[in-house]
């Protein structure tokens, strides 16, 4: 549970920059705001589809990012052993678009998925661990209504490139 929550951390950041055309921080992003006086799961808000406050989509410290990062990669023996899933990635023009054309997303929600071929292999609803070539995310906005918003072909986005199998840069960390 706790690996997976690093990386929907990690995924919702990328989310944020891939979002941005211009390189570095969204400092002139407005501090989310609580929406209602209801607290679910450590947030505020009146809907589960815009959740605000200190403990969600706020921008963090390299370093605080980076330790986050190493406690993760120390608790799958990384470097020793590079089986485990490090991160996903995901086109940033396909989100961009999607995001543009829909102006009644408030949210990004990355679900947690089995790949298709690992799925169809015998391994439906089996335990998969951290394997690279099993897990994946599903990618899919979310209105102020709570409902899902599908993208313009009536569905949702995957096809996330695994790490460990394409990772690009040599460094885990963030530079």
């Amino acid at each position: 549970m706790k690996d997976t929550r690093i990386i929907i951390t990690l995924l919702a950041l990328c989310t944020i920059i891939a979002c941005s055309k211009e390189r570095g921080t969204a400092s002139d992003a407005p501090t989310p705001q609580a929406t209602g006086n209801t607290v679910s799961n450590g947030f505020y808000g009146g809907s589960n589809a815009r959740l605000s406050g200190s403990n969600y989509s706020q921008s963090i410290p390299l370093d605080t990012a980076n330790a986050m990062i190493q406690s993760y990669l120390t608790s799958v023996r990384y470097p020793y052993a590079d089986t485990a899933l490090r991160a996903l990635t995901f086109d940033a023009d396909t989100l961009r678009a999607y995001l543009m054309q829909n102006p009644s997303i408030v949210s990004v929600k990355f679900i947690l998925a089995h790949q298709p071929a690992y799925k169809n292999s015998g391994n439906n609803g089996l335990y998969s661990g951290m394997k690279p070539q099993a897990l994946t995310m599903i990618i899919v906005g979310v209105n102020e209504s709570d409902q899902y918003v599908l993208n313009s072909q009536n569905g949702v986005y995957e096809h996330l490139t695994p790490c460990p199998v394409q990772c690009g840069n040599a460094s885990p960390f963030i530079q």
